[in-house]
């Protein structure tokens, strides 16, 4: 019987289909044929009677899912339900990325099974690439994991490097339009709350009235002080920046798009980010937020360049204001602290002595061992950054060079140009959609760039910032048209020219 069946569910996305079609040209509907999706259930009991034994579980869920509907064609997109148990935990990661791990990971859990639940249930078309690089990077720390068997730090690390990309990667494939512009749109609130938040509690410390209760400031691990002429604070969420301002000051030079936020909203998660990572301290932070837009927004304007193009009214008053503001950010003091620094580390005038020293310490310790490193968790005898985890390093990459060796980040490093073979594939696919990827890939690079001398990777909550471009990606090429959701409210695709 089983093999004489009816499967169901494509019956549904041929309705679907149907139905979508006679939405937009109604000349073409059949008086004796409804519009309206049945249910694999009435599907069956319609077609042949035999069916209707052998229907499967997907097809049960189809009919009663919460996760998914089937609209706009043969795609299906995520309702309610799962946009908001998304949107609800990356809030909480976002403006708590580490931190109370009791809290942290049954979200982080939640937001791995509403997501696999979308790719089994919802059958999410997965990019090729997207799949793969999920698929390298675990195996490349899964070597690492059995390279270093036994080490101290290994329960930790095996998060980050095998349970972590699991999770993400369904989070990246979960994903629709509508799910894409739900998390766009819930990093944008939770920025703009960080950020005033940060802008607030600065200010308490200057005689500004404290709006902020103290107790929530404790919870998030506040801090202040007065480092170089500049304010330096501790703040759990702060780290969420290194990512979080840049994406929005590109997001506020980009076109509208209709999977990303609103412009106004946009410009004031952009304006509070710049001001919160100023009074932060972070120099790794105010690097990226210099470098990153200056580099993503000159690639958009090189890469979409055809022939001659017309000039923003406003970009002369734009430029006049940039010159104006010279004075002043040449004397900001976090700019100058941050120039001081990064010249400093290289160099070498003593003004960075503990990461040049870790730089040569962890070096060392990975010539030990070049081809396969010391796997995950690895400590380093006699020196350590912190006695509470001895497997913890500021440099990022040096980290890695000493933990997974030259094998190890060779895997990494295909996984790394998968990841970029997706991203043009997807802007080739849906040229519609590029100012989505500019603010996308603005997040993932100035994440990238900031790990490399901070420890932000470490920690699975910043790593919504390296699998969004890939979230982005894949909805790109499974789509591979603009569809319902990216047409304006007056009938035209809303290509951003």
């Amino acid at each position: 019987m089983r093999g004489k069946g009816i499967d169901p569910v494509p019956l549904i996305n041929e309705r679907a289909s149907r139905a979508v079609e006679e939405r937009r040209h109604p000349s073409t509907r059949s008086s004796q044929r409804s519009t309206r999706v049945r249910s694999p259930w009435t599907e069956a009991l319609h077609g042949e009677p035999r069916a209707f034994p052998i229907l499967s579980v997907r097809a049960f869920f189809a009919t009663f899912r919460g996760l998914s509907t089937s609209v706009t064609g043969v795609e299906r997109v995520s309702s309610w339900p799962f946009r908001a148990v998304c949107a609800v935990v990356l809030v909480y990661v976002l403006m708590r990325p580490v931190g109370h791990p009791e809290i942290l990971y049954p979200a982080l859990a939640l937001l791995a099974v509403a997501s696999a639940a979308a790719v089994v249930i919802g059958r999410r078309w997965a990019s090729q690439e997207v799949v793969a690089v999920a698929i390298l990077v675990v195996i490349a720390g899964l070597i690492a994991a059995f390279v270093g068997a036994g080490n101290p730090g290994m329960t930790q690390h095996v998060l980050v490097w095998v349970g972590a990309p699991l999770l993400f990667a369904a989070w990246a494939l979960g994903a629709d339009e509508r799910m894409l512009r739900t998390v766009l749109s819930a990093i944008a609130w939770a920025t703009v709350t960080l950020s005033v938040l940060i802008l607030l509690f600065v200010g308490a410390q200057f005689g500004l009235p404290q709006v902020v209760p103290q107790w929530l400031i404790e919870e998030g691990g506040g801090g202040f002080n007065i480092e170089q002429g500049a304010t330096a604070i501790r703040l759990y969420g702060l780290s969420t920046l290194a990512a979080a301002a840049p994406m929005w000051v590109v997001a506020a030079f980009v076109p509208p798009h209709p999977l990303l936020p609103p412009r106004w909203l946009r410009i004031v998660a952009a304006g509070t980010a710049v001001g919160a990572t100023l009074v932060g301290g972070r120099n790794a932070i105010v690097l990226v937020l210099v470098l990153v837009p200056l580099a993503v927004l000159g690639w958009t304007a090189l890469a979409r360049r055809r022939g001659p193009r017309r000039i923003h009214p406003l970009l002369p008053y734009a430029g006049l204001l940039c010159i104006l503001a010279i004075p002043w950010i040449a004397s900001n003091p976090a700019l100058q602290r941050t120039w001081n620094n990064l010249v400093g580390f290289f160099a070498d005038d003593g003004s960075q002595p503990d990461r040049v020293i870790q730089a040569d310490r962890l070096i060392t310790a990975w010539l030990e061992s070049p081809w396969i490193g010391h796997g995950l968790g690895a400590v380093i005898d006699g020196y350590s950054r912190s006695e509470a985890r001895p497997w913890n390093f500021e440099l990022q990459y040096h980290l890695m060079l000493f933990q997974f060796g030259i094998v190890g980040l060779l895997i990494l490093g295909l996984a790394a140009a998968l990841a970029v073979v997706a991203l043009v594939r997807a802007t080739r696919a849906r040229p519609d959609m590029w100012p989505v990827f500019a603010v996308t890939i603005a997040g993932g690079l100035a994440m990238s760039i900031a790990n490399a001398s901070n420890p932000y990777l470490q920690a699975p909550g910043h790593m919504w910032a390296i699998w969004l471009p890939l979230m982005a990606a894949n909805v790109a090429l499974a789509s591979r048209r603009p569809t319902d959701l990216t047409v304006s409210k007056t009938g035209r695709l809303a290509l951003a020219r």
